[in-house]
């Protein structure tokens, strides 16, 4: 009975090791880069997920609206003599397939719950973006919406309601015009009423001959690390360079998951 006790414990204590040691790899298609990973439910940066990586892996696709695809890839260390010296790319023949990449079988679901397309042409949320850019001291009352997503981020049976709004084009300048925008906006129900929650963004009050600004847009919402609420991954670009920013819910807000990001760019 002795020796049988010690050989569970022996397993159960190997397997926890295993568990504490295994890391799943996050990556972000449009970046083309590795934003970290998650190890136990924690989320960790880029450079301590591509130490525990041995070539090439398996990873399964998920966008806006789910899980789109799967591809197999390898993770690249930074180049010393290139601009982005802390940046983790990776190769993949899929074109213009955005979203993030994680690591074949996390052992958790990434979308517990599906999010809905909205119209983006909806007068209640033109007007919610409106009011905004107005509190940012830009006047516009017809605000481009670029996505409109609804969904339960935190599980908790109210949806939400994410808008992606920005008045760049597909080229993105180094100059911008007074009134210039892009920016994420969350609709949220608290304590009975909607509050508008800007996540993140860039706001033109006055013209820039040069200051790079920036286009944001949705690439994910998921549950990135198996904890029952989904996480929103955001794409952003700028003319010469990209990043990505997550988010994760926290008390009610969308609070940046500093461990998780990935930018190359001069």
């Amino acid at each position: 009975m002795k020796i049988l006790a010690t050989l569970l414990f022996s397993i159960v204590f190997s397997q926890s090791v295993s568990a504490q040691t295994v890391i799943v790899p996050l990556l972000e298609m449009n970046v083309r880069g590795l934003m970290g990973g998650v190890r136990n439910g924690k989320f960790v940066d880029a450079k301590t997920t591509f130490a525990r990586l041995k070539g090439k892996g398996k990873y399964s696709i998920y966008g806006t609206r789910g899980r789109a695809g799967e591809m197999t890839t390898e993770v690249e260390a930074p180049t010393p003599d290139e601009p982005c010296d802390d940046f983790y790319s990776f190769k993949s023949e899929l074109e213009n397939v955005g979203g993030i990449a994680v690591g074949a079988n996390p052992g958790w679901n990434l979308t517990p719950r599906a999010a809905k397309t909205l119209d983006v042409k909806n007068a209640v949320y033109i007007k919610a973006a409106s009011d905004a850019l107005k509190a940012k001291g830009i006047v516009n009352r017809n605000p481009k919406i670029r996505q409109a997503l609804r969904v339960d981020l935190e599980g908790d049976g109210q949806e939400e309601v994410l808008l992606a709004v920005t008045s760049y084009d597909s080229f993105i300048k180094p100059s911008a015009e007074k009134g210039d925008y892009s920016f994420i906006l969350l609709r949220k129900i608290v304590g009975g009423k909607v509050r508008n929650i800007v996540v993140t963004g860039d706001f033109i009050t006055k013209k820039i001959e040069f200051g790079a600004p920036g286009k944001f847009e949705i690439s994910s919402i998921a549950d990135l690390n198996g904890d029952g609420k989904m996480e929103i991954v955001v794409y952003g670009a700028y003319y010469e360079g990209n990043w990505v920013e997550v988010y994760e819910m926290k008390a009610g807000m969308p609070t940046d998951v500093k461990a998780l990001n990935a930018a190359c760019g001069v």
